[in-house]
Parts: C-alpha cells; sequence; structure tokens
C-alpha cells in the first residue's frame, strides 16, 4: 500500500487515486480511530464536505474506517470554518472537512480538526500518517452509526441571532462563492443582512467547484464591481476559509493590504496583543516597513494557516494570516473563516472606505508564478535554476523558490525595484526551471 501523507494543508490528491478514494478514506479512517483511542479521546467525529461530487462518497468511506462505536456527525455540505467552529463549540474529538480547497472538482483531500478547533501540528499528523501504515484487516472496519446535523445551517442561524437584519439595505455587494460550500452560509447570510446582491459561481453542481469563479479567479469580480458601481465585492475559495476583497473604487487589495489595514485598525483600538501580527514568508516586505511606525512587529513562519495559528499561540498574538486570503482572528476562531473576516471588513468599510484604509500600506513591487511539474524533485538538483537564480539575486531584493504543499507545482516569488524587473526575472526563472525538469 502506497504510503499516506499529509502535505501543507491535511491530504489532496486526484479523486480515484489512492487514497483519495472510499479505500484510502476507511484506511485513513480506521487510523484517525486508533489515534483518538491512543489519546484516550471520546469517540466523536463530525464529517462535512464542500460540494465536489466525491464528497459524500468519501465521507461513507471514511466512517466505514471509524466503525462501529463512534458517534459519527455527517454535516453534509459544509464550509471548513463551519466544521471547525461546530467542532468547537460541540466539543467533538475530532472534525474532518472533506476538501480540497480552491483545486478543481477533480482533486479532493481532508483537514483535520481538534476538539479546540484548531488544525493538528504536524507531529500528530506523523502519528496518523504511521498508522495509517500498520496492517489491516476486514475486521478493523466496520458499519458506523451516523447521525446528521445540517452544518451550514448551524452556522449560518449562529450569525442570524448576533446581526440585525436588514443591516446592509441598499448597499450592493457582489458576490462570488466559487460554486463552493459557501453557496450556503455566506449567500443567505447577505441576503439576511439585506444587502443588493450581484451573485455568481452561486449554482453548483459538483463539477463547477472553483472553475473560473473564486479566489483564484477574482478578475471578474473586479470587472463585475466596477461595472455595477458596486460598493464591495467578494470571492471565496471551495470551502470558504479564504477571501478575496475588491474595494469601494473596483480594485483588487492585496492580501497583504488586507493584514496591513486589519493591523492598524486592530492597534488603533487596543485589539493588536502584544503588537504583533504574524504572517508566512511569502507576504510582501513592505508590509513589516508600512507597520513599522506604529510600532507593529510582523512576525514570519513557514506557509500555511496552521502554521500561522501556532506561532500566534507562540508569540501571544491574536492576528495572523497569509497573502492568499487566510486570516486568522485568533480570539474569535482558531482557524481562517473568509465569512468572519468579510463581516469585519463591511464594518470597517462603513467607518472609513477600504480603499483609504488600504492606502497606509505600500508594498514593494512583486510578482509571483507556479509551473507544474510532474515530480518535486530536491531542489538542491536543479543545476540549472540554482545557477539562474544565484546570477539574479545580484539585481534583486528577493526570490523565494518552493514547492507546493497541495499540488505538483514549483512557486516562484520575485521582489525588486520595479514590476518589470520583477517579471523579467520570473521570465528567466520558469524558463530555466523547464529545463531541469526536461532532462
Amino acid at each position: 500500500m502506497k504510503p499516506i501523507a499529509f502535505g501543507t494543508d491535511g491530504i489532496r490528491g486526484k479523486v480515484g487515486m489512492f487514497p483519495i478514494n472510499e479505500e484510502g478514506f476507511k484506511v485513513v479512517g480506521r487510523a484517525c480511530r486508533l489515534w483518538l483511542q491512543r489519546q484516550n479521546l471520546p469517540l466523536t467525529v463530525a464529517v462535512g464536505w464542500d460540494t465536489r461530487q466525491s464528497g459524500s462518497a468519501l465521507a461513507r468511506g471514511f466512517a466505514e474506517g471509524l466503525g462501529s462505536g463512534v458517534e459519527i456527525i455527517f454535516l453534509g455540505v459544509t464550509p471548513t470554518p463551519a466544521i471547525s467552529f461546530y467542532t468547537q463549540r460541540e466539543q467533538v474529538s475530532l472534525g474532518v472537512s472533506i476538501t480540497a480547497s480552491h483545486n478543481p472538482y477533480t482533486d479532493n483531500g481532508l483537514k483535520l480538526f481538534k476538539s479546540n478547533g484548531s488544525k493538528l501540528r504536524r507531529e500528530e499528523e506523523a502519528e496518523i500518517e504511521a498508522l495509517c501504515s500498520e496492517e489491516t484487516s476486514a475486521e478493523d472496519f466496520g458499519n458506523p452509526s451516523i447521525q446528521t446535523v445540517s452544518g451550514s445551517d448551524y452556522y449560518l442561524n449562529t450569525w442570524k441571532q448576533k446581526l440585525p437584519k436588514d443591516a446592509l439595505k441598499g448597499r450592493k455587494i457582489v458576490l462570488d462563492t466559487a460554486n463552493g460550500a459557501t453557496v450556503f452560509t455566506t449567500l443567505p447570510l447577505l441576503r439576511y443582512l439585506g444587502a443588493d446582491l450581484i451573485t455568481f459561481g452561486s449554482q453548483p453542481n459538483g463539477e463547477n467547484i472553483n472553475r473560473d469563479c473564486g479566489s483564484e479567479h477574482a478578475d471578474r469580480l473586479e470587472a463585475v464591481v466596477k461595472q455595477n458601481g458596486a460598493w464591495l465585492g467578494f470571492a471565496h475559495d471551495g470551502d470558504g476559509d479564504r477571501i478575496v476583497v475588491i474595494d469601494e473604487h473596483g480594485y483588487r487589495l492585496d492580501g497583504d493590504q488586507l493584514l496591513g489595514l486589519l493591523a492598524l485598525d486592530f492597534h488603533k483600538h487596543g485589539r493588536l496583543r502584544n503588537n504583533c501580527l504574524v504572517v508566512t514568508e511569502e507576504s510582501n516586505s513592505g508590509l513589516a516597513k508600512s507597520l513599522q511606525p506604529f510600532g507593529i512587529r510582523v512576525v514570519t513562519c513557514d506557509v500555511g494557516d496552521r502554521n500561522v495559528f501556532y506561532k500566534l499561540e507562540e508569540e501571544g498574538a491574536i492576528l495572523g494570516g497569509e497573502n492568499s486570503g487566510h486570516v486568522i482572528f485568533k480570539d474569535e476562531a482558531p482557524t481562517g473563516d473568509g465569512l468572519r473576516v468579510l463581516l469585519e471588513l463591511l464594518k470597517l468599510a462603513q467607518q472609513k472606505p477600504l480603499h483609504e484604509r488600504s492606502q497606509a500600506i505600500t508594498l514593494c513591487p512583486k510578482c509571483t508564478a507556479s509551473l507544474t511539474v510532474a515530480d518535486k524533485r530536491p531542489l538542491d538538483q536543479l543545476s540549472h535554476l540554482n545557477a539562474m537564480k544565484e546570477r539574479l539575486e545580484k539585481t534583486c531584493d528577493r526570490i523565494r523558490i518552493r514547492y507546493s504543499g497541495t499540488e505538483n507545482k514549483l512557486r516562484f516569488l520575485v521582489e525588486g525595484d520595479t514590476r518589470e524587473l520583477c517579471e523579467q526575472t520570473l521570465a528567466h526563472l520558469t524558463e530555466a526551471a523547464r529545463a531541469d525538469f526536461q532532462r
């Protein structure tokens, strides 16, 4: 049996190929049961999924792996942050989100949450990986007892109880729900709040999640906001843990501008604990320079919102995120939540336009790109790429090259004096990388 491995954000891969099939999810389910038993935790597990057509079948496989004697709650189609919320609020021992986030429907995977709603530490995932490799037999799997709860309704109703009806009446908002799980949370909540909505990516059919919509395709959102003179525009990814924002002038806010304007508002109102913002190594160096005059420390960590959460714990801080749109308000939730951030931004925009707020954050010219590869060869073995990087580092402020933790992609980041220089540098780097992979 091929080893099962966790990446930057859970397990992810092509549907139908082990372990992203019912047999593989049985194995992971069994390993999770063993892990809970060895931790002396109650055998309670909540499982939800996004709108991919493979989600419910993979959930059944996972449940069969958990077997009899486990209290299993099927949450149905539910955004990832809402699964974390349910797990924390109901004190379930393990929360499971079956999703491949912003990937196409041909991919799927899972993310795991502890009873406090946070993602498992890497060491805990490694323990489950090891348990997946243990020998299994037919007796290891059983007929589970499953109860059903609508995780999306559970989360939606919680917000409705907190927010006044029709509070956004007369506000024109464009919303792209990526044909994903937030169709059942963000969309009805904004309708409840009375917003004048223009929507797309809101008719999931099992195959169109993230297809030409969502956080990875924000050009359309930007265009629709401008064409309709909308107040603001928002896009989620397929599982709803990230957010892309179009401001009142119809311009997309860079993820680092978003983090920066939130940090400044938190600082102004005494909410920015330890005057600290946590970001990943992918963030623009201009963010730290912009916040420095305000006495705000910017601390970096490895890529992944899980790493952001645990760095927040280490620093005693509450605000952090990734420039991809994952933002964590740790005093409110232990994981990135696109809807929670959207609601915070609506509040801020009513007090002062987001475009005006974002002008306080001056970012360095920066370009990113990715190259799809057949395999992830060690970076130090890519001779053409390394030679090119060494030569170009003399002309650029920063070059960062890494593999994606969730896809077979080589990612590039370049910062320099001008955007033209960054684009030229990226072109040279990707050309060198192609030469290495064609050998």
